[in-house]
């Protein structure tokens, strides 16, 4: 009867050291030395500039007309052109933010300069300055895209770009027809990446993307040609 008690302890001694082995192993392992870094792990900068009041704290992505991404770059702007239902030359605004490892965007900042009240902004502008809205609109985060522009920056570039922004959210620009529009403001945002403005600063929006773009050196892809 003493053996075999003996003898269960003896087992059940044995049961227990693996056991705790591995518990002991487990609570000791050490987490993997570097962590991937996810589009969750970014977050906006402004996030007063993001599309959040209108349904969609990421934004939307939209087909580039010309791009001009250099690998390792941290961060980007973006300029888009979109119909306005008030104004026949359209709206162009500019998207900023983060990159990915691999150039791709993680975050969307929505920044541009349209007057306030409606088609009396827009036609009193013709006149006088008027004062401007600077943050997006439903249109800007839903409405399709005519033409967009992309170009990397680097992490001077992009400080130098949000405190622009910041600048101009505390100090609001005035908005006029034919002097300092949504075009000329893009620009002026664009100036961080040394980009200029196309010869004829008076286009209209649909217009001014295409000659911006080509005045900075880079063209729309030529279409293929069917075989």
């Amino acid at each position: 009867m003493l053996n075999t008690a003996s003898n269960a302890s003896t087992s059940f001694k044995m049961f227990l050291a693996p056991a705790f082995a591995l518990s002991l192993a487990a609570c000791q392992s050490t987490p993997p030395a570097s962590v991937s870094v996810t589009p969750s792990a970014y977050a906006a900068e402004m996030p007063e500039l993001t599309c959040a009041a209108h349904g969609s704290v990421s934004g939307s992505a939209v087909k580039l007309t010309a791009n001009r991404t250099k690998p390792g770059d941290p961060a980007y702007i973006e300029f888009r052109q979109r119909l306005s239902p008030g104004i026949p030359s359209g709206h162009m605004y500019v998207v900023f933010g983060r990159l990915d490892a691999n150039g791709n965007p993680v975050t969307r900042q929505y920044n541009g300069l349209f007057p306030k009240g409606s088609l009396l902004g827009l036609y009193g502008g013709a006149l006088i300055p008027m004062p401007a809205e600077l943050k997006p609109s439903y249109a800007d985060c839903h409405f399709a895209t005519g033409a967009a522009y992309r170009v990397s920056l680097t992490e001077a570039q992009y400080q130098s770009l949000l405190g622009k922004a910041r600048a101009n959210l505390a100090n609001p620009p005035k908005w006029t027809m034919l002097g300092f529009n949504c075009n000329n403001y893009a620009a002026a945002l664009g100036s961080v990446a040394g980009l200029v403005e196309p010869s004829n600063s008076a286009l209209p929006s649909f217009a001014y993307i295409y000659a911006y773009i080509e005045a900075n050196g880079d063209k729309k892809p030529a279409a293929r040609k069917r075989t």
